[in-house]
């Protein structure tokens, strides 16, 4: 019976000892929301950090802390010795990369993430068109520019045409096979910040921008889409005609043949919406079947162009590697990297218009 007591008391103090968490007080703190890189040549790299501050009033600044270096590490390491409180990274929330770094290789910045384990898988990458440093120094509203810009992208990854993306999800396809990366591409316009596209990726390099006016038939091509929308525009009789398609779903299905000796994809994608506005006088059967047929062909049109553009550049971003090895036994990556330049893709489209919702002109 003693020697229980003596072993629990050893453990009691063992636990008690070795098992202490460091407390850390928030005011005392340095909380970065949000992260920036620029490419500065010379193999040398600007990081930049965000502060969010509450003011007396309750509104919300922002204090950046930038510094320039070989490394990522080596940058993150400076910001901090700058800082008169230690950097704590686990509620970053959006890291975004301009598009001369990106184009020159993010991979250092990946693994130095990847290593941390404080910093979360849901954390948003993005890649900017010109400075990262001008988007985080500027004020949006009343959010701090880490939350800004996370409820900003989740918001248009959910409701509009940007593909689901995260820390985690460019990992999976980084290291994937049959599969590369994507981020989104932003803007800055004076005050506001534009979604300008996709930035596709071979490996940790950006190779090519994928405009925003392609996004709703690559997200349709990447994911199942839901409740997005697009607008359609037509002429006919020497007259402009409008039309605006909401609540937008799509489903695909892949058939795949020849996997051994010349692959050929077959994808059907079934898109389903709503005429939500058309600035004819009114709508009719007719009128849907239109919407239908230019929804079709915008889709097919550009589902067509976008491919044989992967397979020029050689890159995969939808995963079409995936679906050959998932049906493959022993598949050789490097035999599928040379019949993927000339596989046979099929986009097969067929588009339902359920309602007619409340549409200006109808009787």
């Amino acid at each position: 019976m003693k020697k229980k007591i003596i072993f629990f008391l050893i453990i009691s103090i063992i636990v008690a000892y070795f098992g202490r968490v460091e407390k850390e007080i928030l005011d005392e703190l340095e909380i970065a929301t949000s992260a920036g890189f620029d490419y500065k040549g010379d193999q040398k790299v600007e990081a930049t950090a965000v502060f969010p501050r509450i003011n007396p009033d309750k509104t919300i600044t922002n204090e950046t802390l930038s510094t320039t270096a070989n490394l990522s590490k080596e940058a993150l390491r400076e910001i901090n010795q700058k800082s008169h409180k230690p950097i704590e990274n686990g509620k970053l929330e959006v890291a975004v990369y301009n598009e001369k770094l990106a184009r020159h290789g993010i991979e250092d910045f990946i693994d130095t993430f990847h290593r941390d384990p404080s910093i979360g898988s849901r954390l948003i990458l993005a890649v900017v068109d010109g400075s990262s440093k001008k988007i985080l120094e500027k004020s949006y509203g009343e959010f701090d520019t880490g939350t800004y810009l996370q409820k900003l992208l989740e918001h248009n990854m959910a409701h509009g045409i940007i593909p689901t993306s995260n820390f985690h999800l460019f990992l999976s396809a980084f290291y994937a096979r049959g599969m590369d990366p994507i981020l989104p591409l932003l803007e800055l316009n004076g005050n506001n910040i534009n979604i300008k596209g996709l930035a596709l990726f071979k490996g940790p390099k950006m190779v090519m921008e994928l405009t925003e006016e392609k996004l709703f038939t690559f997200k349709s091509l990447y994911e199942e889409l839901r409740l997005a929308g697009v607008k359609l525009k037509t002429k006919e009789n020497n007259e402009t005609e409008y039309f605006s398609i909401q609540a937008i779903n799509s489903k695909k299905k892949f058939k795949i043949t020849n996997v051994y000796t010349d692959p050929e994809i077959n994808i059907h994608l079934k898109v389903t919406g709503s005429i939500r506005e058309y600035s004819g006088e009114n709508v009719d059967a007719t009128t849907i079947k239109k919407a239908e047929k230019l929804l079709k062909k915008k889709i097919s049109k550009e589902s067509a162009e976008m491919i044989k553009r992967f397979q020029k550049k050689r890159i995969d971003p939808l995963g079409l590697g995936e679906q050959v090895r998932s049906r493959t036994r022993h598949w050789d990556e490097k035999k599928w990297e040379e019949q993927y330049k000339n596989a046979k893709i099929n986009v097969k489209v067929e588009v339902i218009i359920t309602e007619i919702g409340v549409v200006d002109g109808l009787s």
